[in-house]
């Protein structure tokens, strides 16, 4: 047996070596001119987000662009007053105009998808890009993430970064967001796609109409991979998922352990359908958690460090660099802790569908 958990991690490894191949694609892509900058359409949807929106819409209205940029609030069908803060909070910025959703739904075009395919279909920029309601940008966010757009560029990705106040539990969640985009970057890289995070990211408005926009893709709970995956297979198009601090966007943590469920099991049913290399991972990170928590029991306490120091080595090799790009090298003295924590909800998220497999997201239930 010791010789199979040995080969695995060696494996585990190798792996985790070649996604730091493609996190260095990712970190040394070109930034082009932009001499004639692109128009741009910023696009945030909202449900039910007054305790949030506003905090958002004082980032947005700090935006620097030299060229011409829309900001488009969607009012997607709030239940609070959300539509009147949005209203409120943009008066003095010309660039921002608040709209509501399409009332008509399809099977297809239903809940932030409806919301994001109105705003899309009334905009006017090349490039639209798009973040949620609990997040907040930098100024300099929009210029730099359309600055790595040449002709064949399709969609470019952000990363997202917790807001961590004192309590533990964000500061896990904060080391989780850093490591699994770190794979969807690398991924990137490669040119193997695995995934990215709807509240940062960015697409040619011609391709999504070429596609056919959400309605054709067909609906989906994580609607941005969705997109991804649809763009992905157009060919001779570029999909780039850069390390740039300034692209960079700044989300709430969930609150608690019932939020953070409902957000790693809507992510896991947009997941399924991946492509093999994702499968090949995704198994790869839970036989490694499932020793992490169980391997002490049944092989030698030396060979079981040995084996979890191989583990601990193989994720270091690519949060370490990421940490240090987005100025969180203090997070690294909680990773043991995330280690647990990782191992722990990764491993019951699977389970969580027994109980049920209907999707509760923004009131919502799919």
């Amino acid at each position: 047996m010791e010789i199979f958990i040995s080969v695995f991690f060696i494996t585990y490894l190798a792996l985790h070596l070649y996604f730091l191949k493609g996190l260095r694609i990712s970190t040394t892509l070109e930034k082009f001119s932009l001499k004639n900058p692109p128009s741009v359409s910023l696009i945030v949807a909202a449900k039910n987000e007054k305790d949030v929106i506003a905090r958002c819409i004082q980032s947005l209205k700090e935006i620097k662009y030299e060229g011409t940029l829309e900001i488009i609030l969607v009012n997607d069908k709030s239940d609070d007053n959300t539509k009147e803060i949005m209203i409120k909070e943009s008066q003095g910025d010309s660039r921002i105009k608040v709209i509501d959703s399409n009332r008509t739904e399809t099977s297809n075009l239903k809940g932030k998808a409806n919301a994001l395919d109105t705003a899309i279909r009334l905009c006017r920029g090349e490039i639209v890009i798009t973040t949620d309601a609990d997040c907040t940008v930098q100024s300099e966010w929009v210029k730099s993430m359309s600055s790595y757009y040449d002709t064949s560029t399709a969609m470019v990705n952000g990363f997202t970064t917790i807001d961590t106040n004192q309590k533990l539990f964000d500061k896990l969640q904060a080391l989780d967001f850093i490591y699994l985009l770190s794979l969807a970057s690398s991924s990137c890289g490669i040119g193997r796609i695995l995934s990215c995070i709807g509240n940062n990211i960015s697409f040619r408005k011609d391709i999504y109409m070429q596609l056919g926009g959400f309605e054709k893709i067909g609906f989906s709970v994580t609607e941005d991979l969705a997109l991804m995956r649809a763009i992905d297979s157009i060919k001779n198009v570029k999909i780039k998922f850069p390390t740039d601090d300034r692209n960079v966007v700044t989300s709430q943590p969930c609150a608690d352990l019932r939020a953070l469920f409902n957000q790693k099991k809507r992510w896991f049913r947009g997941g399924l359908g991946i492509r093999p290399f994702g499968y090949i991972t995704g198994i790869e990170l839970y036989i490694a958690n499932l020793y992490l928590l169980t391997g002490i029991f049944f092989t030698p306490p030396a060979f079981y460090f040995t084996m979890v120091g191989i583990k601990f080595v193989s994720e270091l090799i690519l949060l370490i660099p990421l940490l240090k790009i987005y100025k969180s090298t203090g997070l690294l003295k909680y990773f043991i802790h995330f280690q647990i924590y990782f191992a722990l909800y990764g491993l019951l998220l699977p389970f969580t569908f027994v109980l049920g497999n209907k999707i509760k997201w923004k009131g919502r239930k799919y």
